[in-house]
């Protein structure tokens, strides 16, 4: 009989998640119900983190000032919001679940190239995917409350 089971998260630049919980089910079965709500947890953090201008990871770096005049130029203004020019990077991440994992990302071709932790010449980091020490053990108490009620 498995007397415990390992829940992982991980993503880049984010120290992962990796929690070993102990459970007396031999089958564990669907973890889609917990998976669908930690997804909904993490995706509720990017909303923020977008909400805040990167508050969750500490502030996004100001926009270039050759940013904020393009912007100007091209009939947006330099009011918007970091990485909210249009609204489609914000929009554009989701989650996919299935019984065993659960993939939060992004539809955004250039997700990828502000998340990462790469080395840069001119783009800035700003993470919008994140793991915060909170949503982290809510995803733990959701895998816990999950399995008692098994």
């Amino acid at each position: 009989m498995a007397d415990y089971f390992r829940l992982k998260f991980s993503i880049e630049g984010v120290p992962e998640l990796s929690r070993l919980l102990l459970t007396k089910h031999s089958k564990l079965g669907n973890l889609k119900k917990p998976l669908s709500a930690s997804a909904n947890l993490v995706l509720k953090d990017v909303e923020q983190n977008f909400i805040t201008e990167g508050g969750l990871v500490g502030g996004w770096k100001p926009l270039a000032e050759s940013t904020v005049k393009g912007r100007e130029r091209a009939g947006f203004g330099g009011e918007h919001m970091i990485l909210q020019r249009t609204g489609a990077l914000k929009k554009s991440f989701y989650s996919s679940v299935s019984e065993k994992r659960a993939l939060i990302t992004s539809r955004s071709p250039y997700f990828m190239y502000h998340q990462s932790r790469g080395s840069r010449k001119r783009l800035p980091r700003r993470a919008m995917l994140v793991l915060t020490q909170r949503t982290r053990e809510n995803i733990v108490q959701e895998f816990n409350s999950y399995l008692k009620g098994k």
